[in-house]
C-alpha cells in the first residue's frame, strides 16, 4: 500500500511507475497520521510548499505534497511537480567520477590539470580526490560571481563559470590542508567527466544513470532559458508574504539537476543495492562511502557528495540542496537488511524550509518500531568562569568575525567590535542563536592554552541538521580608534583575474565602494588597513597593501569562501567620484 495524499485529495492507493508495490507489513508499520501531521505542520494555505516521498527496501510506501507550485498562477504542487535539487546534484557527479575510475579512465589521486590544463599550476597539485572531498583550496564560485555582480538570478552558463576559474591565481589555502565547501570543485569534476568520457556531462548522466534507472523526471539543466514543464517556482519569505527567488544560473556538477522525490528514491535504492538495472556498480558505491582524513587526523564528514551521520545508532548518508528558493534533502538509512533500508526525499520551493530537520523527523517516525528508548541526559548550564573556555573571537568567513564574551553567568554573542546579546545554553557546549532557523553555536574541539586552561579552538556554526561551518579561533587587534585618512585609500583598483574595476571614494568621512553594477556600499575599518561592509554585499573584506614607503599599492578583496583576490591600484583619489 502506498500513501498518496494532498491537502485537497482523499487518500488513494496506487502503484507508481518505477516502484513495486509495498508490502502490507511495511505499510502497516508506519504511523500515517504522524507523517501527515508533520507535512501539515509545515504549510499554510496559499503558500509555497513541499513534496516528500519515503521508500522502505526500495519500495515506495509514502508520498505526499502540499502548497503552491506557482503563487502568481495559483498552481498547486501535485504528483508530477518537479524541483531544482541544488547540491544533491553533487552525489551524481561524484558517482560519475567513480564510474570512470572503475573503468580505469582516471585515478582519484591524479592531478586535475591532467584533464583541465587551463587551470593554474600550483606547488601542491590539486587532485580529483581534493575536489571530491572539498579540500582543494580553490576559490568558491558563488563568491567570485558575486564580486562580478552576478547572482543565481543572473543567466550564467557552465562555460562562463569555467572561464572565471581558469583566470584565477592563488586560492584560499594549500590543497589538502583543510576542508572548505566548494561548488567550484564539483563544476570542475563535471568538466572532467565530459573530457574523459567524450560526452557532454548532461548526456553522460542521461545515458549512464537517469535512463537506465527509469528516472524519467530528471535531467541536467544546461540552458538558463530552457522551458521546463511541471517545474515549481521558488520563493523567499518577506514581511509582506513571499517574493520570487529567480534561478537563471545554469551551471552544473555542483548543482543543476531537476528532479522529483520519486526519482530521488529510485536513485537512493540504486546506491543501497549497488545496481543500475542489471549493471553491478557496487564498487563505485563503495568508493563513494570512503571518507577522507585531513593531515591533523580529522575524518571528513562531507565527501563524495554525501555526508555520513550516525542517527540513533543507524548509519545514514545524506546531502541537502539550496538553490534559489528551493530546499531539498535526500536521506538514506543503511546498515540494515536490504528490505528494511529507508530512503527519504523531501523538496520545498520556499527558502525557509528546514529540509534536513524535516527529513530526520520523518526518519524518526518511519523507524519508530526499531528505535530503542533513549534516556535523556540532562545537563547543568555552565556558569561563571566555566564559560571562559568558549570566550574569544572566531572567524566564520573573511571579514566575518564573531565575538563571544562572558557576562556573569551567560555568554554574549556579537559581530567583532559591537555590543553582544545573551545566548541561552541548550546543551553541553551548545548555545542557541536563532530558534527560527535552528541556528546553534557548538563547541567540540579544545586545546590547552599557555596558561593551562582548556579553550575552544573552533566554533561550529550549526544550521539545523544540515551540517556546520567551522569558525576557527583567531587573535584580533583592538578596533582602530585613530582618524581614518580616506584620501590615501580612495582610488581606482583593477583585478586581472576578474577583469573588473572598483572605485573607492570618500564621503562624510567614510570609505565607500562603487562597483561596476552601480552599487554603493560604505565600509568600516575593524583592523589596521582592513574594512568590512556596513550593508549587504558580496564584498566581505577589503584589505589594503602598502609599499616600502607606506603608500597604498594594492587591495585584497574577499567574498564568501573566495579570499584575497588582488586588485592593483591604477588611479589615485582624484580619479574617482561617487
Amino acid at each position: 500500500m502506498i500513501r498518496f495524499l494532498t491537502f485537497t485529495y482523499p487518500l488513494l492507493c496506487l502503484l507508481v511507475a518505477g516502484f513495486p508495490a509495498a508490502s502490507t507489513a511495511q505499510a502497516n508499520d508506519l504511523d500515517w497520521d504522524a507523517l501527515d501531521h508533520l507535512v501539515d505542520s509545515h504549510q499554510e494555505p496559499g503558500e509555497p510548499g513541499i513534496s516528500v516521498a519515503v521508500s522502505v527496501g526500495g519500495q515506495l510506501v509514502y508520498e505526499r505534497w502540499a502548497g503552491q507550485a506557482d503563487l502568481e498562477r495559483t498552481v498547486p504542487i501535485d504528483a508530477e511537480t518537479r524541483f531544482h535539487i541544488g547540491s544533491i546534484s553533487k552525489q551524481f557527479t561524484a558517482f560519475a567520477i567513480m564510474l570512470l575510475v572503475e573503468e580505469g579512465k582516471l585515478s582519484l589521486d591524479q592531478g586535475v590539470r591532467d584533464f583541465i590544463p587551463e587551470l593554474e599550476t600550483r606547488p601542491t597539485p590539486i587532485t580529483i580526490r581534493h575536489l571530491l572531498n572539498h579540500s582543494s583550496g580553490l576559490r568558491e564560485e558563488n563568491g567570485l560571481l558575486l564580486l562580478t555582480g552576478q547572482t543565481q538570478a543572473t543567466p550564467t552558463t557552465a562555460d562562463q563559470a569555467l572561464d572565471l576559474f581558469f583566470r584565477q591565481r592563488g586560492g584560499n589555502f594549500t590543497a589538502g590542508e583543510r576542508q572548505e565547501y566548494s561548488n567550484t570543485g564539483y563544476q570542475l569534476l563535471a568538466e572532467v567527466v565530459a573530457r574523459v568520457s567524450g560526452q557532454p556531462f548532461a548526456e553522460f548522466m542521461q545515458s549512464r544513470v537517469f535512463e537506465p534507472l527509469g528516472m524519467t523526471q530528471s535531467f541536467v539543466r544546461t540552458d538558463p532559458n530552457q522551458i521546463i514543464d511541471n517545474i515549481a517556482m521558488s520563493y523567499d519569505p518577506t514581511e509582506a508574504g513571499f517574493a520570487n527567488s529567480h534561478l537563471l544560473s545554469a551551471t552544473y556538477g555542483s548543482t543543476g539537476i531537476v528532479s522529483h522525490p520519486r526519482d530521488l528514491l529510485i536513485w537512493a535504492h540504486a546506491l543501497n543495492s549497488g545496481k543500475i538495472g542489471e549493471a553491478d556498480v557496487s564498487d563505485a558505491v563503495t568508493a563513494m562511502a570512503v571518507r577522507s582524513i585531513l593531515p591533523n587526523g580529522r575524518r571528513l564528514i562531507a565527501t563524495n557528495g554525501q555526508e555520513y551521520r550516525s542517527f540513533h545508532g543507524f548509519d545514514t548518508w545524506s546531502h541537502g540542496g539550496s538553490t534559489g528558493g528551493f530546499r531539498s534533502f535526500l536521506l538514506r538509512v543503511t546498515g540494515e537488511q536490504p528490505d528494511k533500508q529507508v530512503a527519504i526525499a523531501a523538496i520545498g520551493n520556499r527558502s525557509d524550509f528546514l529540509k534536513a530537520a524535516f527529513a530526520f523527523d520523518v526518519a524518526e517516525i518511519v523507524l519508530a518500531d526499531r528505535l530503542g528508548t533513549e534516556e535523556k541526559v540532562g545537563f547543568l548550564p555552565e556558569i561563571g568562569d566555566q564559560l571562559d573556555r568558549y570566550t574569544g573571537d572566531y572567524r566564520l568567513f573573511a571579514g566575518v568575525v564573531f565575538s563571544l564574551r562572558r557576562d556573569g553567568d551567560a555568554l554574549t554573542f556579537a559581530t567583532f567590535g559591537e555590543e553582544g546579546v545573551r545566548l541561552p545554553q541548550i546543551g553541553k557546549g551548545v548555545f542557541m542563536l536563532n530558534p527560527l532557523r535552528e541556528l546553534r553555536l557548538e563547541f567540540h574541539d579544545f586545546a590547552e592554552d599557555p596558561s593551562g586552561v582548556q579553550r575552544a579552538t573552533e566554533m561550529r556554526w550549526q544550521v539545523s541538521e544540515d551540517g556546520y561551518i567551522p569558525a576557527p579561533r583567531v587573535v584580533m587587534e583592538p578596533v582602530p580608534q585613530t582618524p581614518l585618512n580616506t584620501d590615501e585609500l580612495a582610488g581606482i583598483y583593477f583585478s586581472d583575474t576578474l577583469q573588473q574595476t572598483l572605485i573607492l571614494y570618500a564621503q562624510t568621512g567614510k570609505l565607500w565602494l562603487r562597483t561596476g553594477d552601480a552599487k554603493h556600499v560604505p565600509f568600516n575599518r575593524y583592523q589596521p588597513d582592513t574594512f568590512r561592509p556596513e550593508a549587504e554585499t558580496g564584498f566581505q573584506r577589503l584589505e589594503f597593501r602598502r609599499d616600502g614607503v607606506g603608500s597604498i599599492e594594492s587591495l585584497l578583496v574577499s567574498a564568501s569562501l573566495a579570499n584575497d583576490i588582488e586588485y592593483r591600484r591604477i588611479g589615485g583619489s582624484n580619479a574617482s567620484s561617487p
